[in-house]
């Protein structure tokens, strides 16, 4: 797998793998085709590109992804990372966004 971040003019482009999200123009694409994604998922897919082996604990997602003194359930992340995984077509746990238990997830 492999991760890059680059400043590409006044574009910053995250990616990992096949999945390239532009941060300027609100942009996902994955495989070269363009995924609809929520601006919640696209904020939760932002902060797992930019440390994708680091593991996000629900609570650091919630405040990261709705501000830090949010009132958010954090269970509401899980439905979020379920609605980001079916927009990214993933098909099984593995790979891209896997499911740490107990603690979150991590992309990778």
């Amino acid at each position: 797998m492999t991760w890059a971040r680059a400043a590409i003019g006044t574009d910053l482009e995250l990616e990992f793998d096949d999945i390239l999200l532009e941060i300027e123009c609100l942009r996902v694409r994955r495989g070269g085709r363009l995924v609809r994604l929520g601006s919640i998922e696209f904020g939760i897919l932002a902060v797992l590109l930019e440390s994708p082996s680091h593991i996000w604990t629900r609570a650091a997602l919630v405040e990261r992804v709705w501000g830090q003194h949010a009132a958010v359930n954090r269970r509401v992340i899980d439905v979020h990372v379920a609605r980001l995984r079916k927009a990214l077509g993933q098909t099984d746990n593995k790979y891209p966004i896997r499911t740490v238990r107990g603690v979150g997830y991590v992309l990778g």
